[in-house]
């Protein structure tokens, strides 16, 4: 019994002497402990990059800029739904105006 008492206690000797040589914690108890979390690359400058910064976001509001500018900025979102709803109109399925839609049309019917 005081044999295997012995080498134990030396295990956990030689399991601290190697865990401070090679600069990691010596947890002989198995304790739940942060050290996981530390390991990890920290990722505070990823998330900042990641995100705009409030001065960026007011960047990407173009078409007010363009506005207060007087210059014209070229949007091809933009001109891609333009030429969609002109293509629509074409073959008479764009949105009708105002008042001259089917609960419109029916209104009138009725008079």
């Amino acid at each position: 019994m005081a044999a295997a008492a012995s080498q134990a206690t030396r295990k956990l000797k030689v399991a601290e002497l190697s865990a401070k040589i090679f600069g990691n914690s010596f947890n002989p108890t198995g304790a739940r402990n942060g050290n996981y979390i530390l390991r990890q690359n920290f990722r505070g400058e990823h998330m900042l990059r990641y995100y705009l910064s409030q001065r960026e976001i007011n960047l990407m509001k173009t078409p007010r800029l363009s506005r207060l500018m007087g210059e014209k900025l070229y949007d091809p979102d933009e001109i891609d739904r333009l030429n969609v709803i002109e293509r629509r109109k074409a073959r008479g399925k764009s949105t009708p105006k105002k008042g001259e839609g089917k609960r419109a049309l029916l209104a009138k019917k009725k008079r």
